[in-house]
């Protein structure tokens, strides 16, 4: 009886630790992202108001762009398409105070970053980088896909913005990982899969 009640506390005891250790597809999260990165040409008070100005151009078009995307494959393809077109958006609000932009699809790393409802983990992720200038300025950084940049604010724990997740590939799973920052299990997920991801990647 004695070793009957040991196996099944040793079974409890693993099943209660293994709901805290993130699966591989948990680590898919950040194929299902861009990320939106407006460097400013300088810490002036002018140049960081610029910068807010050419963020402010280049989120309305990019707005159009992905507007008919429904997964992430679909938003860089049109991203990529348009990407003369968002550079001359950038360029038309900074070529007024004498400086050029550069625009490119790129792979960047992000910190960690809270938006409102939703916490993005460190790692590296699909961006569009817009360098204003000589880009040694403090930067701004949004989300393009799925569409929290682009589309209103959207009530914390809502179907809306569950679904839009859901729809932009993520799971259930990843999505209580990047909204459930008071739920334990979740949090220890999220901490694991920021640590194992940047192992890796100093690999």
């Amino acid at each position: 009886m004695k070793k009957i009640l040991i196996i099944c506390i040793t079974i409890l005891a693993a099943s209660a630790l293994y709901s805290f250790i993130p699966s591989p597809d948990d680590f898919g999260l950040y194929d299902n992202v861009i990320r939106l990165h407006v460097i400013a040409n300088s810490n002036t008070d002018a140049d960081q108001a610029l910068k807010l100005d050419v963020r402010d151009a280049v989120l309305d078009t990019v707005a159009d762009v992905v507007a008919d995307a429904e997964t992430k494959k679909e938003a860089e393809d049109a991203i990529l398409s348009s990407l003369d077109a968002i550079n001359e958006v950038a360029s038309s609000v900074a070529g007024a105070f004498g400086y050029e932009t550069k625009t490119t699809l790129t792979t960047e790393y992000y910190p960690e970053k809270r938006y409102e409802n939703i916490t993005l983990p460190a790692g590296d992720y699909t961006s569009l980088r817009i360098v204003i200038g000589e880009g040694d300025g403090e930067n701004w950084w949004c989300v393009l896909f799925p569409k929290i940049c682009t589309q209103p604010a959207i009530a914390k724990g809502s179907v809306s913005e569950k679904a839009m997740f859901i729809e932009a590939g993520f799971t259930p799973s990843q999505y209580k990982i990047i909204t459930e920052t008071n739920n334990a299990r979740y949090v220890v997920k999220f901490k694991l899969i920021e640590i194992i991801s940047n192992m890796f990647k100093k690999k």
